[in-house]
C-alpha cells in the first residue's frame, strides 16, 4: 500500500509537470504511514469479524489480525479498502461502494473557501468575485497571550514547584 501511494504521487507529479506546473516529485522520508489494506488484504465476515492480512515476514505467513466490529456499524455496500489511521487513537476507516450515483449540481456559480492561519477566510467565486477576511486582530491577541505565558513560565521556572511565589505566578 505504501508503494502504491508513492507510485500514485509520482504519476500525479509527472502529469502536473506535463501540464507546465512546477512541482517536485515525492522525495521526503515519511516517519508515519497510515496502514492500508486493499481488496485482497482483508476478509470481512457477515458476523462482523474482520481479518486483516499481515503478509509474509522472514519467509513465514503471519497470522491475520482479527478485529470484531458491531454488525450495525458495518456499511451496506461493498468494502473496497480499509485504512488504519492514528488520530488521538487508532481508527479503522472503511471505504465502500454503496451503488449510488452522484447527483448533478444544478447551480451555475460555485464558490471555493479556504480557511487559513494568516488570512482567516479566503473565498473566490466562478464569476471572478473574491473575498479575503484577515485575522490580524485575533493573531495579535494570540501572540500577546503566548508572550505573557512565556514571561510567567520563565519566572515560575526559577521558583520551587508548589511554593507561595510559584502559586502567585
Amino acid at each position: 500500500a505504501v508503494v502504491h501511494k508513492y507510485i500514485f504521487a509520482r504519476d500525479g507529479a509527472k502529469e502536473a509537470r506535463k501540464n507546465g506546473e512546477k512541482i517536485k516529485y515525492p522525495y521526503k522520508q515519511k516517519k508515519y504511514f497510515n496502514t492500508k489494506w486493499a481488496k485482497d488484504g482483508f476478509v470481512l465476515h457477515e458476523d462482523g469479524t474482520l481479518e486483516l492480512s499481515l503478509g509474509i515476514w522472514n519467509r513465514k505467513r503471519q497470522s491475520p489480525l482479527v478485529v470484531k466490529i458491531d454488525k450495525e456499524k458495518l456499511p451496506n455496500g461493498k468494502v473496497k479498502e480499509i485504512e488504519l489511521v492514528y488520530d488521538r487513537g487508532l481508527w479503522l476507516c472503511l471505504s465502500y461502494e454503496d451503488g449510488k450515483k452522484p447527483k448533478e449540481n444544478p447551480c451555475k456559480n460555485r464558490v471555493a473557501i479556504d480557511p487559513g492561519e494568516i488570512h482567516t477566510i479566503a473565498a473566490i467565486c466562478e464569476n471572478g468575485e473574491s473575498l479575503i477576511i484577515t485575522g490580524r486582530k485575533i493573531r495579535s491577541i494570540h501572540r500577546l497571550r503566548n508572550k505573557k505565558l512565556k514571561e510567567l513560565q520563565k519566572l515560575m521556572s526559577r521558583c520551587k514547584k508548589g511554593s507561595k511565589q510559584w502559586k502567585k505566578y
